[in-house]
């Protein structure tokens, strides 16, 4: 399937159609890095912001250290290296209460996958004594629950909060293999206005088919439409795009299945993927 992005139309093969609710009223995550492409021969960092907002890129919401009253969090970002292996020095994100903001170093040539370092959560969603709903975050058992709740139903999130930074040249960027995660062919750090992209999504390091993603241009406050577009995934997990605009572009996707895991109903992955397109 081809989508083309031209200021929210489409021409080609796929048809434009308006994104669902769970699209449009969502709050974004998104990394945005300082440079996806860097050369020298010194070492090089690259700054990376993290942020969650309805305006995309920009910064509204930071994620709080996991230490209460802490000012950064060294757990908050991962990055494997070219080689596949985790970036060995500590990486510092600062809590700047709309943002955090931390540095990378790359030390190697080759292409680093950066993402938010999360767990799996649960969200338990219910009926009060009211017929009121409401969620907690937590288990079935969870103490936050009201007595007397109905309809009680847990989700295992699993959110994919990435984008990719080149040093003196790209290489086939690691794969966590798992989650929703964006594969080539198209190399991510070399997108230029005019070329087609093709993307593999993967689901826990297999093809995901039939998944629909939006594809979103940043700076969306500048616009008085967000003007996603999407496209479904093939059998094969295969999309394809050719790019109108150089822009950072965020990536969003989902697949909510149902669990066997005892004490869980359901499970939601989610994609968050930033790209750099460059002019031609």
């Amino acid at each position: 399937m081809k989508l083309k992005l031209l200021k929210g139309a489409l021409i080609g093969a796929v048809t434009f159609t308006a994104l669902a609710s769970s699209y449009a009223n969502a709050h974004a995550r998104w990394l945005v890095p300082s440079h996806t492409s860097l050369s020298g021969e010194k070492t090089h960092y690259v700054m990376i912001d993290a942020s969650i907002s309805n305006e995309i890129f920009a910064p509204d919401k930071a994620y709080r250290p996991t230490q209460e009253g802490a000012e950064y969090d060294d757990n908050l970002l991962v990055a494997l290296a070219p080689n596949g292996k985790p970036v060995s020095d500590t990486i510092r994100a600062y809590y700047l209460k709309r943002k955090n903001s931390a540095a990378v170093t790359l030390a190697d040539n080759g292409t680093y996958h950066i993402a938010m370092n999360q767990e799996p959560r649960l969200m338990t969603f219910y009926k009060d004594k009211e017929g009121e709903r409401g969620r907690v975050f937590g288990p079935k058992d969870s103490k936050d629950i009201p007595a007397g709740a109905t309809n009680i139903k847990t989700i295992k999130s699993i959110a994919t909060v990435d984008t990719f930074v080149s040093r003196n040249g790209t290489s086939k960027p690691a794969l966590f293999g798992q989650g929703l995660e964006i594969n080539g062919p198209t190399h991510p750090n070399d997108l230029f206005v005019g070329e087609q992209a093709k993307f593999q999504l993967l689901k826990d390091g297999k093809a995901a088919a039939n998944v629909e993603l939006a594809i979103l241009k940043g700076d969306t406050r500048y616009r008085n439409e967000r003007n996603e577009l999407k496209v479904t995934t093939d059998k094969n997990g295969f999309f394809t795009v050719t790019w109108q605009h150089p822009e950072l572009y965020l990536i969003e996707g989902g697949v909510s299945e149902d669990s066997s895991e005892t004490g869980i109903d359901g499970v939601r992955y989610s994609l968050f993927t930033t790209l750099e397109v460059a002019p031609e």
